[in-house]
């Protein structure tokens, strides 16, 4: 029998947001028996605009406060007017919300990195309510969280209006790639990566300089090259982020060999640095999702901290480290609900550094650099666990595509 394929309607949060990065994959490796579609790029200026609007708003305690008093009512009170079907919406068998509940469609699902997402990322608590009626509503045959750590966030923001029923976990994931750097490639280079995005706006590039823990890493390998400089000699470095021009001239005046990527870059390429790799270093202050899947696709172990859901995506000693964090920085509020971006918390890094922190992540550095059979295993134990993890895209379409035949499933009885 030949399979019926169904239409997903893929939603991007509108205005001013655009699809995560992990919805590439989704687009072009979608569930058995369904076929993504998704609206092309928007030329229009208004967007990014609200983007930027969106983080200055983060920079100023002020501002940040008095917008988290009015944009989650103005959430609700939009919703008539951002929530339109286009024609492609219309037609398909169901619409899959991403990070957002804004769709007046009659069968849609959506997903959720944290409950603060589906606000716009501001405090979602004065919405609660209203984004519980929301996802509870008969329209909604599934609410997907991308964590355990999201799911309790979600509990504790929506308490009574958690739609129990209809919540699962759901990962985000990618594919794999067979040409990574292995044993057989080996030159006693050790190849380093730091990458985070680099943005078009300066005030976002600097808030991901720190909240993505750029500044900390090229702290890190500054002590490196004070302590050891011959494990610095054994190691280059490439950093796709934005970055001070001080910090990287000094970097290198005292022998560290770094490849900056000032550019924007396409993902097919952002992935073949990573198969070119050996280690992934990002002691970040938030969980960066796909930079933990994309590099374990890779058999590239990372080096991160233990904050947020980072402990779900990396196994700490199999595919990489968990390194403690610093004790003075406040990562949640009392819902869980994630504290990064917002201007205490960015002010609180950049206003101290921990040296306690540093070296913890400096001792796990000198401790991969120094055996280089313990890395060579680690990247192939991580390689082995990526093909049978939850991340690999055909793993998470199996589970993915029977929520989402059961979503509909639902409407149809």
């Amino acid at each position: 029998m030949p399979i019926l394929v169904k239409s997903l309607y893929l939603k991007a949060r509108s205005p001013g947001f655009k699809l995560h990065s992990y919805y590439a994959d989704f687009l072009s490796h979608p569930p058995s028996g369904w076929r993504v579609v998704a609206p092309g790029e928007s030329t229009r200026r208004g967007p990014g605009m609200l983007r930027l609007f969106h983080v200055a708003i983060q920079t100023s305690h002020t501002f940040w406060n008095f917008s988290n008093l009015v944009a989650p009512t103005l959430e609700k009170l939009a919703f008539p007017y951002t929530s339109r079907e286009t024609p492609l919406e219309h037609y398909a068998n169901l619409t899959y919300c991403s990070n957002h509940v804004q769709t007046k469609s009659k069968k849609w699902v959506a997903d959720c990195e944290h409950v603060a997402a589906l606000t716009g990322y501001y405090k979602p608590g004065v919405a609660a309510h209203w984004l519980g009626r929301r996802l509870r509503d008969r329209s909604c045959g599934g609410f997907y969280c991308w964590s355990n750590k999201a799911v309790e966030n979600s509990k504790r923001v929506l308490r009574n209006d958690f739609p129990t029923d209809k919540s699962h976990i759901v990962y985000p994931a990618t594919s794999g790639a067979t040409n990574s750097r292995n044993s057989r490639d080996f030159d006693g280079n050790v190849r380093v990566c730091h990458m985070t995005t680099h943005r078009s706006s300066y005030l976002e590039n600097i808030s991901n300089f720190y909240v993505k823990g750029t500044r900390d890493f090229l702290l890190v390998l500054k002590l490196l090259s004070q302590v050891s400089p011959r494990l610095m000699r054994k190691m280059t470095v490439v950093i796709r982020a934005w970055c001070p021009q001080s910090y990287i001239t000094k970097l290198r005046g005292l022998g560290v060999r770094i490849e900056m990527i000032e550019h924007p870059l396409a993902r097919a390429d952002a992935l073949s640095y990573l198969a070119n790799s050996d280690l992934a270093v990002l002691p970040g202050h938030s969980t960066p999702t796909m930079a933990f899947i994309e590099a374990m696709s890779r058999s590239v172990p990372v080096i991160a901290n233990d904050v947020w859901a980072n402990s779900e995506y990396l196994l700490d000693g199999k595919t990489g480290f968990l390194i403690p964090p610093a004790p003075h920085v406040q990562y949640c509020d009392g819902d869980l609900t994630p504290l990064w971006y917002r201007p205490d918390f960015t002010h609180s890094l950049i206003a101290s550094v921990d040296s306690e922190y540093l070296r913890r992540h400096l001792r796990m550095l000198e401790y991969l650099l120094e055996d280089e059979n313990l890395l060579l295993s680690l990247k192939e134990e991580t390689g082995r666990y990526f093909v049978r993890s939850p991340f690999e895209i055909s793993s998470r379409n199996r589970e993915l595509g029977l929520l989402l035949d059961k979503a509909l499933n639902q409407f149809v009885s």
